[in-house]
């Protein structure tokens, strides 16, 4: 299973001790542009860190994978501290089997700072490794949460 972690400025938690601003994100991301967004991108031939993935098929919304996202960005929020493990030691699979959601395939793509949609596309879609998350054809529906400058999005097929 794919999971992968990024900071708009590099892939690390530089800034969790609050010497770098991060703006928050929109509380409330507007889910019909996040499914546009990666669907466009989805649409299209795209190259991931040197690796090539041809145009694959359409993701959908799901509430589920938003809740488990949402929960996640408000942990991470809450402690301060960019992580694909929850204060409570979980993992994005454990969340998402708790919420009742029976996957076949997940990813999960995290980031801290992107004030808009396109922002955290943007930042998702030039690291290599979230960009495989957005672009792997076993992945059929998606989920997003925020809070304060976490974004979180879980990305996962039945």
């Amino acid at each position: 299973m794919l999971l992968s972690g990024i900071i708009l400025a590099a892939c690390s938690n530089k800034g969790d001790d609050g010497s770098t601003f991060f703006p928050d994100a929109p509380a409330n991301p507007d889910k019909v542009k996040l499914v546009e967004l990666v669907n466009e991108f989805r649409s299209k031939g795209e190259s991931c860190g040197g690796k090539s993935y041809a145009a694959t098929v359409p993701v959908s919304w799901n509430d589920t994978l938003e809740t488990v996202a949402i929960k996640h960005s408000q942990d991470m929020n809450a402690n301060n501290k960019l992580s694909h493990t929850g204060s409570n030691g979980s993992f994005v699979d454990e969340r998402i089997t708790a919420e009742g959601y029976v996957y076949t395939f997940y990813a999960e793509n995290l980031l801290k700072g992107g004030a808009t949609e396109e922002e955290a596309l943007k930042a998702w879609k030039e690291s290599a490794t979230h960009c495989e998350n957005l672009m792997d054809p076993k992945i059929t529906e998606i989920g997003v949460g925020t809070a304060g400058p976490y974004w979180t999005m879980v990305l996962a097929s039945h």
